[in-house]
């Protein structure tokens, strides 16, 4: 099957079984969930964003998350639901910095009111986009223990003891774990920076 007939074909399957397919390593998968549920997410970001830029922000911010947390994703649910909970999430952080900007500015200094509403205002989407993308690579190369021990204490902020009963380990375990998997992101930082 050639790479168009797998699209196509992907476009048929559930939701469910795009995530397996994901899960076992094909981007592909991850590409058509976000084909299929990016308009309806951008219409649910647009809720907590000014323009249809911030809009996208939140978006590619949960959509971020889903990539990196699919594992977590019970089928319990329908993914939509599950997505739709990452934008409105992503959304209420993304208004809470825009209010702490907002809440942070002076009138009353204007050498640092005038930077700071031109970094406000700047739109850069891509600013970060090498880094992330390197990052997914990373990730995806770390054995999946060192990766869920990092996600569950480092991007879904849970104890190292509510971790450990999680992955049924005990929490020395999950902490050798967690500092392996951030020695392989530093390393291969370090190793980009040296190029």
């Amino acid at each position: 099957m050639n790479k168009l007939q797998r699209r196509k074909a992907q476009r048929a399957w559930s939701d469910e079984a795009l995530a397996a397919e994901y899960l076992k390593g094909d981007v592909r998968a991850f590409e058509a969930i976000v084909d299929r549920h990016t308009p309806r997410l951008i219409a649910v970001a647009r809720r907590n964003a000014r323009n249809h830029h911030d809009a996208q922000d939140i978006v590619q911010e949960a959509l971020l998350k889903a990539s990196l947390n699919m594992h977590t994703f019970r089928s319990e649910a329908a993914l939509a639901t599950w997505l739709y909970r990452l934008v409105v999430n992503a959304g209420h952080d993304h208004a809470k910095r825009a209010e702490n900007k907002r809440r942070h500015l002076s009138l009353d200094d204007e050498d640092t009111m005038v930077p700071a509403m031109i970094n406000a205002a700047a739109y850069a989407p891509f600013q970060n986009f090498d880094r992330i993308m390197a990052l997914r690579q990373i990730l995806a190369k770390m054995p999946s223990a060192h990766r869920r021990a990092l996600m569950l204490i480092d991007v879904q902020g849970l104890t190292v003891n509510t971790a450990a009963r999680e992955l049924g380990v005990a929490p020395g375990t999950v902490k050798s774990r967690r500092h392996r998997a951030r020695e392989m992101i530093v390393d291969y930082f370090a190793d980009e920076v040296a190029r």
